[in-house]
């Protein structure tokens, strides 16, 4: 009889030290977590297969409970034969294309960037030389946002559609460890060849790649999309096709198809996001807030993770996105213009922590005008161009500085690629922005003075936290403009991460698959 079973796990001992005083042998993880309330331990929860009066004594103790695995994703086959297109290759958009495949439709993916072997050169290009390609950078290419990222998959949806996007993921290439891990991360090192591996599993079920290809009109017959062009953005050609669907599986940085969309009909509206700064520490500092002066060197103990709040009169201030280990890095995707956004490597080595320090904006902020928000975006980081020297470094201050008003002398000395500046940040950000952000490192410094040390240094400008633009969509994920027309994933306005964007491609796939097997004719 298979049982689950929680083990505590001392930093002095092994977890097969432990499963031996329980005479345990073979075992498998299906849980591991760090509680660091106290002296740091490792727990663990197993599945072991025993005879069925050991497994019930166990059971009725309380010690052990019955495994239920986690059932299979079923994805059915379905005979039309129809031809659908797949616009964009972040996590929607591959998982999208994956159900699809797998039911035996014709999927077309078209994305405007590049493979990653190629995006990966024109990104180091740009932050060696300064040299931005607007349609090949870390917002647009293989893989979509998160390829740059720390490769976070945490998420609150529990289900077998999450067990099924790691279990693909790890099939591709990524660490069969993100299967128990309570926060598991990939890494960008490893993404980088998991997503390759990805383009190669969904090519050897038919699918149909082009990349440097853009996404320029569809047209509208009725309540349909009766056909699309899409551009070669190396010929520079433009040919018009036909689908039978079209999935919108867009990043939140495609500003210019949200207008195109928007000029051809197809109802958009605005959605609350966030803006803000990013925060470097060394991550030593944070290792000593979470697991304390006499355990933060202990070398079983993985670089330490935070997550902070703050409920500020008129608007709220969260971290976001943070990154044990990794580097705050220049994302543009627009020339002239700076973002910063957070990245790690998988062993999170780098010696410095950084987060997003974000503030609430809601519709309202912009007359629930989405492009009324994106123009707001934009400015910010075109400002932040500017102050950061016009050569895309990105503007930084010191943490006690900014909230005194005054302007840096020194920076942290790492953990940002490609170059920070000292920058005036607090005139950089609106009042609305800029007041709450240092109410909450003073509220903060209150709880934990070690998290706003001297050389605590914020870095601008975080503007692409999630879309401020959603795509309305019915309940069964068709766009509230036309029937065949599904938008998916977080540029679209549905999720924010890599997991929940697989997996909203995920029911977005099934929605339609439902849909052809009910249908004679579709």
């Amino acid at each position: 009889m298979k049982v689950e079973i929680e083990i505590k796990v001392p930093l002095e001992s092994e977890l097969e030290g432990e499963l031996r005083k329980l005479g345990i042998e073979s075992y498998e993880i299906v849980r591991k977590s760090i509680d660091a309330r106290k002296k740091p331990i490792f727990v663990y929860r197993i599945v072991t297969d025993l005879e069925e009066k050991r497994a019930k004594e166990l059971i009725e103790k309380g010690v052990a409970r019955e495994y239920k695995p986690v059932p299979e994703l079923v994805i059915p086959e379905v005979p039309k034969k129809k031809r659908i297109l797949v616009v964009g290759t972040g996590p929607a958009g591959l998982f999208s294309a994956l159900i699809l495949s797998k039911a035996g439709l014709e999927v077309v993916v078209v994305e405007r960037g590049k493979p990653v072997e190629e995006r990966i050169l024109d990104v180091n290009r740009f932050w060696k030389r300064r040299k931005l390609d607007e349609n090949s950078n870390v917002q647009f290419g293989e893989g979509g946002a998160g390829t740059f990222s720390d490769g976070k998959l945490t998420t609150r949806v529990k289900d077998k559609k999450k067990y099924f996007v790691f279990k693909t993921l790890v099939e591709c290439g990524a660490p069969e460890e993100i299967l128990y891990q309570s926060k598991p991360h990939v890494g960008t090192d490893k993404l980088r060849k998991v997503i390759p591996n990805f383009r190669e599993k969904l090519k050897r079920l038919g699918v149909e790649f082009r990349f440097s290809h853009l996404l320029t009109r569809i047209y509208k017959e009725e309540r349909r999309v009766s056909s699309v062009k899409i551009k070669d953005l190396i010929t520079g050609k433009e040919k018009e096709e036909f689908f039978d669907y079209i999935f919108l599986a867009l990043g939140n940085s495609a500003r210019d198809t949200f207008k195109m969309l928007k000029g051809a009909g197809i109802e958009l509206s605005a959605k609350p996001f966030a803006v803000g700064l990013r925060v470097i520490h060394r991550q030593r500092t944070i290792n000593r807030i979470q697991y304390g002066r006499r355990w933060f060197k202990h070398p079983k103990l993985p670089p330490a993770e935070y997550s902070f709040t703050y409920k500020g009169k008129d608007r709220n201030v969260y971290t976001f996105c943070m990154c044990p280990g990794g580097y705050v890095i220049c994302a543009s995707s627009e020339k002239h213009t700076v973002v910063c956004n957070g990245m790690s490597n998988h062993k999170r080595d780098s010696g410095y922590a950084n987060s997003a320090v974000v503030v609430q904006l809601f519709p309202e902020d912009f007359e629930n005008d989405p492009f009324k928000a994106i123009e707001f975006q934009r400015n910010l980081e075109r400002a932040a161009f500017v102050l950061g020297g016009s050569n895309y470094a990105m503007p930084a201050q010191r943490v006690w500085d900014f909230i005194n008003g005054q302007s840096s002398t020194e920076l942290i000395e790492g953990g940002f690629i490609p170059e920070i500046k000292s920058a005036r940040l607090d005139r950089l950000l609106p009042e609305e922005i800029s007041r709450p952000i240092k109410e909450a490192f003073l509220h903060w410094y209150e709880k934990v003075s070690f998290f706003v040390p001297t050389n605590a240094t914020l870095v601008g400008v975080e503007t692409r936290t999630s879309s401020p633009v959603r795509i309305l969509r019915n309940g069964n994920y068709t766009s509230v403009s036309a029937e065949n027309l599904y938008p998916i994933g977080e540029g679209a306005g549905y999720a924010g991460g890599i997991t929940s964007s697989a997996i909203d491609g995920i029911n977005g796939a099934l929605s339609l698959l439902e849909k052809l097997s009910l249908k004679t004719e579709v």
